[in-house]
């Protein structure tokens, strides 16, 4: 404890006056001999007001009885924060210093009954509403970034279809969503973000999936938050832990989707799910009594693009160069997409097929 400013100066006038020594000065003092001769500094020069200590300190320490009543109040009241319990007791430290006393007493992650209760909603019947949705990127050691695009249905956890793609372009989204409607039928309903593969961002017009999705009259649902897609993000976190390191070494994209269908199939109609009496997904679900043939659906689903062709005789679309056959340099021809088959054509006609690669 600081000594009174006035023993403080008689001992620093004894050390001056060489009545004392340094060390026992110091001692006195209760400092080291370094501060013993500032303060001598301080005193030829500034003599009394030299002595003053002017610092100031945010040093706040808690008693045990403070803290014990931290404890207490949380542990009557658990919803309270270090922020809010700081504020209630009107301590004067930082909301921080109370935290790191519940982490210390095991306090920090105490849960509470929340005021508004989760309401969980899940579709009465198997394709009464699927979800669809692109999973972040994952890394693989040879062949960078990939991701995963499917859906799923809200009833039963199905999956009719997904697939791993270098990108996330529309035509990938397109692309699972038409498989999926080939093997399981037309959902009432499809659940989905508001990404620019999905919806337009043009304040008038439909993205392409909306339009389609308006001639099979599916209601499309948009979910302005990831907690709205929750089965589907829930699915992803599995993927990520069951499936995806083991594949990570992969080499290529056929390799990933072989080891994907695979894994898929085992999913879906071998994994007994605890959320369903240990029931496979497979035993909730039926294929929709809404079904198009195939060739109705690669008629309705018929996607139109006009490409120039290059000097290469070549054409660009969603990313990949396709060849054209000679003749057609310069021309602007359409692009007909039916499922994953390419039609080129000119002045009408078909010209050149080819297999669509995405």
């Amino acid at each position: 404890m600081k000594l009174p400013i006035a023993d403080r100066e008689q001992i620093v006038c004894s050390f001056v006056k060489k009545e004392i020594g340094k060390e026992q000065a110091a001692q006195l003092l209760g400092c080291t001999k370094r501060t013993l001769e500032t303060y001598v500094k301080q005193y030829v020069v500034y003599k009394t007001a030299g002595l003053v200590d002017h610092r100031t300190s945010n040093n706040r320490k808690l008693s045990q009885e403070q803290i014990d009543t931290i404890i207490s109040l949380k542990r009557t009241q658990q919803w309270r924060s270090a922020r809010n319990i700081r504020d209630y007791l009107v301590l004067p430290v930082h909301d921080r210093t109370i935290w790191k006393i519940l982490v210390a007493n095991g306090l920090a992650h105490v849960n509470f009954k929340r005021v508004k209760a989760i309401v969980r909603f899940e579709a009465e019947h198997p394709n009464d509403m699927w979800q669809t949705d692109i999973m972040g990127k994952i890394t693989f050691a040879y062949l960078g970034d990939l991701y995963l695009i499917a859906t799923l249905d809200d009833h039963s956890r199905f999956v009719p279809y997904g697939k791993w793609f270098k990108t996330q372009g529309k035509m990938n989204v397109f692309s699972v969503w038409y498989q999926s409607l080939s093997s399981c039928g037309i959902p009432t309903k499809m659940l989905q973000d508001e990404g620019s593969q999905y919806k337009a961002r043009a304040r008038f017009g439909l993205a392409d999936y909306q339009w389609y999705a308006k001639q099979m009259n599916i209601e499309l649902i948009w979910a302005p938050t990831a907690q709205c897609k929750g089965k589907i993000e829930r699915f992803w976190k599995f993927v990520q832990r069951d499936f995806v390191p083991g594949i990570l070494k992969a080499k290529t994209m056929d390799e990933v989707n072989g080891a994907w269908r695979v894994w898929l199939a085992w999913y879906n109609y071998k994994f007994k799910s605890p959320s369903f009496d240990n029931e496979p997904h497979a035993a909730r679900y039926r294929t929709s009594k809404r079904r198009l043939s195939r060739v109705e659906l690669e008629t309705l689903l018929t996607i139109e693009e006009r490409r120039k062709v290059t000097r290469e005789s070549t054409l660009s679309l969603y990313g990949k160069h396709y060849f054209v056959p000679p003749g057609y340099i310069g021309c602007r021809i359409w692009i007909r997409i039916k499922g994953e088959k390419l039609f080129l054509i000119a002045n009408g006609k078909v010209f050149h097929t080819a297999r669509l690669r995405l």
